[in-house]
């Protein structure tokens, strides 16, 4: 048994002191468990063993992706044990801490200009157009796997901790495929639960890493907006003060992305006579501590 049987099956845990409303119970699902300490770990290991099965990953090919940072974190796992080049896309504005974990894994890493939010999505498809059959594109955004990773991962494992008791989930909006794919096994499953997906917001609009907007250029083609309820906006600081408060108040240190979704979440628990909500927490602090969430100035 290698490392990557340990992708998944990730706790379940309640934050006591983080709901605004005693009637109603906000839980996290804890996906910075994962090996690498990020829930990209499901789709990272899902999509390629899907695209090795179909027989379009083969060995020699050197593996490609656009990344904010989890994803490619993610993939340079995968691709060390299973034995592939990996070649990354990311923009030069992502932390120093995720550029190092990915140059330690092997993985070849080219930076795009942070003008463009969308840069790094473009180079990978010119690199890919140039030579399709050298190059395995992931494609995130567009590959139905990274949905399907969480059909039959992260939302049969939150069914199952809560025995279907779930009234509201909540988590941010990236390559849309965790919102996804937990929103379709709750159908499949006949959970009727509030899918509330999280936006950088506020004015001027914030920038939370990990996280898109519906307003930017490119938009994920794997993403429904008709499988989600809501849209909630979460402020730049108030995303960074509900962040600290996780450690704070719950012992774990995550990444802007959590308290980014913990923070609409407890706007959502205000408006709820009762009930749980489940929030992801989608990976760990420690990739942030050169960012201004770890500033001794706080």
């Amino acid at each position: 048994m290698d490392i990557l049987a340990h992708v998944g099956n990730t706790p379940l845990i309640e934050l006591k002191r983080s709901s605004p409303n005693p009637d109603v119970r906000i839980w996290a699902k804890l996906e910075l468990g994962n090996p690498t300490g990020s829930l990209k770990d499901r789709i990272a290991l899902f999509m390629i063993e899907q695209a090795e099965k179909r027989g379009e990953l083969k060995p020699g090919m050197t593996i490609v992706e656009a990344t904010s940072g989890n994803t490619g974190i993610s993939l340079g796992m995968a691709a060390a044990v299973k034995g592939y080049k990996l070649k990354l896309f990311m923009l030069e504005s992502k932390t120093i801490e995720r550029r190092k974990m990915l140059r330690f894994w092997g993985s070849e890493l080219v930076l795009t200009t942070k003008d463009d939010p969308d840069s790094h999505i473009y180079g990978a498809q010119d690199l890919i157009a140039a030579e399709p059959d050298k190059y395995f594109y992931i494609n995130q955004n567009e590959n139905e796997d990274n949905v399907l990773a969480h059909v039959e991962g992260t939302g049969r494992e939150i069914a199952s901790q809560l025995d279907g008791r779930v009234d509201a989930f909540v988590a941010g909006f990236g390559t849309g495929g965790t919102l996804m794919g937990v929103s379709r096994c709750f159908q499949e499953q006949g959970i009727d639960a509030h899918i509330c997906a999280v936006e950088p917001g506020g004015e001027p609009r914030a920038k939370i890493d990990g996280l898109k907007h519906s307003s930017e250029a490119y938009q994920p083609l794997i993403y429904d907006r008709e499988l989600i309820h809501e849209t909630i906006e979460a402020p730049e600081d108030e995303t960074y003060r509900t962040t600290r408060e996780i450690a704070s108040k719950e012992g774990v240190i995550a990444g802007l992305s959590s308290g980014a979704s913990l923070w609409a979440a407890q706007q959502l628990a205000r408006r709820l006579d009762a009930g749980n909500i489940v929030v992801i927490f989608a990976d760990r602090g420690e990739r942030y501590f050169s960012t201004e969430l770890f500033s001794d100035e706080q």
